[in-house]
Formats: structure tokens, C-alpha cells, sequence
């Protein structure tokens, strides 16, 4: 009798080994069929952007520095996982604790450097979606200045006024216009009253080389107040200049900060004017690069905005593996959760590495 009941705990101490061992297995498999699903995604986006760049005009762009720092972090974060799989197999749990919330605190991290990152990216002009050409707001398209009767004349990204670069107390100067200029032509302001400084006096408005005339708090050409596409265009020339955008929706020095490709073939630039292999773009040439938009700058935050969905993802499960650290869950016998979790942040750290050296390198 007593036989046979050790022949029956054996029997379901094995079923349930066995029970386990199939539980671990299927959640194994279900990770890493979900990994290799996302290694596709992000390998038919990475794909989409080589051959987009290089068959219709592209910007390339320097990435902001807040990437490095979140480079640094998940590999930080990584490594403590993988201190924490060493310490739960010498049974030392203190560790254990101490390196899942550092994990947890440094993966964080990575998703405030990855919004830093954005922050930096829209601030140079490189937005979810938007022109690589400034068209309403550039220089001269519309709108130019006068100040004290002279012209100012916009070349090589920077403004001249009788014949030399503005100076700092005139660019302030021009910059405080330009914001009054901006709070009077909002939308929001539907009758368009303007106080602007000695109007007139220092600073005098041209639009399509008619000269702007300023009446009780009223811009007019001809006697006839702006209208309201005038209105959305003095914005956005005002808004330019506050902000430094030039020729271009983005911010910075062309060659330095970004440079445009078409068809692969680097664009010089010059007098505002492009030229390719030494020659100017033809006028349908610069008429697509007009009307293109920065698909670049799209699919950097697409690649990254993807990648911190996973990595949302990534924080559940660093946060899960924290709690039950805590509470002495795990034993160096059964930490199954903890190896599933490091497997997925680890995979995100090398997703995050090819990405990283896409947009640094191949980009």
C-alpha cells in the first residue's frame, strides 16, 4: 500500500514538473515569437527608409545628443539584469533587490532621455511632419524689412543691413518687432490690432514690394487692411525670423546641422540657391524640393516612437520583477519571470543599438 501511494506523489510530483517545465516552455516561445515579430517591423521600416533616401530629396540630419544618453542607460540597465540573474543563483537576495530597482530606476531613464531626444528634435525645426523649405515664412518670399530707410537683405543664413551683418543690439531689436509683429497677427486676435514701437520710425514692412503702412493699430496695403492669409503669412515670416529658420523649416547651418540629398547626390547651396554637381537644380527640380515634406524626420520618430511602445512594455515587466523581487518570489530554483523579463530588456537594448547605429551611421 505504501508503495503504491509513493508510486502515486511521484507520479504527480513528475506531472507537475512536467506542468511547469511545458508552462516555461510556451511562455518562452510566445516571447520570442513576439520578438521575432518586431524584429520584422522594424526591419521593413529601417528598409522603407533606405530606399525612400534614395530616390526623391531627404534631409539627413544630425541626431540629437540626448540618444547618446539614452544609448548609455539601457546598456547600464541590461547589465544589472544580468546581475541580477548571478546574485539569485548564489542565493543573495540583497543583491537581487538592489540591482532589479536599479534596472527599473535606469530604464526609466531611458524613456526621459528618448523624450529629450524629441524635444530637441522639434526645437531644430524637425517636426512629425512639415516642409523642408520654409514657403510662407521665408525671407523675401512675401514679406522684407526696412530699417531707418535702408533694406535688409537675407544671404548665406544671415541677415545684413547696409552691407554688414547685423549686429546684436539691431538683432535684438529686429527679434522684439518681429514677437509684436506675431502677437498681432494670431489667429486667435480676429480684429488684427498690431502695437508695434515706432512703426515706421525704425522698421517698415513690405509685402510683394508694396510698402506696409501702419494706422490705428491696422497694417494696410494700399489703404486696405491685411487680410487673413496675409495675416497667417506675416506670422510665419515673423515667426521665422524669431526663431532662426531662414530659408529652411529646419533650424541650424546648412552642411553642419542638416544637409539635403536628391537621389543620394549631397546639394550644395549658395546665394539661396541649390546646386547639384556644380549645377543649379533644374525648375522642376526646385519645384518638387519646394513642395517635399521631411519624410526623414518622419520615420526618426516613427523608428523611436515604436520602440518606446516596446518599451512601455519593457518597464511592466522591470516593475513586475522588481515587486516580486521584494517579496522573495523568486528562488534560484524558479525565476522564471525574471528570465523572461531580462530576455525582452535585453532585446530591446539591441533594438535600440540598430537603431542607434542606423540613424548615426547609416543615416
Amino acid at each position: 500500500m505504501e508503495k503504491e501511494e509513493k508510486q502515486i506523489e511521484e507520479k504527480d510530483a513528475k506531472a507537475e514538473l512536467d506542468a511547469v517545465q511545458l508552462n516555461a516552455k510556451v511562455k518562452k516561445n510566445l516571447l520570442w515569437a513576439f520578438l521575432f515579430a518586431s524584429i520584422m517591423l522594424f526591419a521593413a521600416f529601417t528598409s522603407a527608409y533606405i530606399v525612400s533616401s534614395g530616390s526623391e530629396f531627404w534631409v539627413r540630419i544630425k541626431m540629437p545628443t540626448s540618444f547618446n544618453f539614452s544609448f548609455v542607460v539601457i546598456a547600464i540597465s541590461s547589465i544589472f539584469l544580468v546581475c541580477v540573474r548571478y546574485f539569485i543563483r548564489k542565493n543573495n537576495f540583497g543583491l537581487v533587490k538592489l540591482f532589479l530597482g536599479l534596472a527599473l530606476v535606469f530604464g526609466i531613464s531611458f524613456g526621459y532621455f528618448q523624450y529629450q531626444g524629441w524635444k530637441q528634435l522639434f526645437a531644430s525645426g524637425n517636426a512629425v511632419s512639415d516642409h523642408i523649405i520654409n514657403q510662407s515664412g521665408r525671407y523675401g518670399q512675401f514679406y522684407s524689412l526696412t530699417y531707418q530707410g535702408k533694406e535688409i537683405t537675407y544671404k548665406d543664413e544671415e541677415f545684413y543691413w547696409a552691407g554688414e551683418v547685423l549686429s546684436p543690439e539691431l538683432k535684438k531689436e529686429l527679434n522684439t518687432f518681429c514677437t509684436e509683429l506675431m502677437d498681432g497677427a494670431q489667429r486667435y486676435h480676429k480684429t488684427h490690432d498690431y502695437n508695434l514701437t515706432n512703426y515706421g520710425v525704425s522698421f517698415v514692412l513690405s509685402y510683394e514690394n508694396q510698402v506696409v503702412t501702419y494706422l490705428n493699430k491696422k497694417l494696410l496695403i494700399n489703404n486696405i487692411p491685411l487680410n487673413l492669409e496675409q495675416h497667417d503669412r506675416l506670422w510665419k515670416f515673423a515667426e521665422c525670423i524669431v526663431n532662426g529658420r531662414g530659408d529652411f523649416m529646419l533650424i541650424g547651418k546648412y552642411g553642419e546641422d542638416f544637409t539635403i540629398y536628391y537621389k543620394g547626390e549631397p546639394l550644395e547651396y549658395k546665394n539661396r540657391t541649390f546646386y547639384m554637381k556644380g549645377k543649379k537644380l533644374s525648375p522642376k527640380q526646385d519645384n518638387d524640393l519646394n513642395g517635399s515634406k521631411n519624410k526623414n524626420s518622419s520615420y526618426i520618430y516613427v523608428f523611436t516612437g515604436m520602440h518606446l511602445l516596446h518599451w512601455v512594455g519593457g518597464i511592466i515587466a522591470l516593475l513586475v520583477m522588481f515587486i516580486k523581487g521584494l517579496q522573495l518570489k523568486y528562488t534560484k530554483d524558479n525565476y522564471l519571470g525574471i528570465q523572461l523579463g531580462s530576455t525582452y530588456w535585453h532585446f530591446l537594448g539591441i533594438l535600440w543599438v540598430y537603431l542607434y547605429v542606423f540613424l548615426i551611421f547609416i543615416h
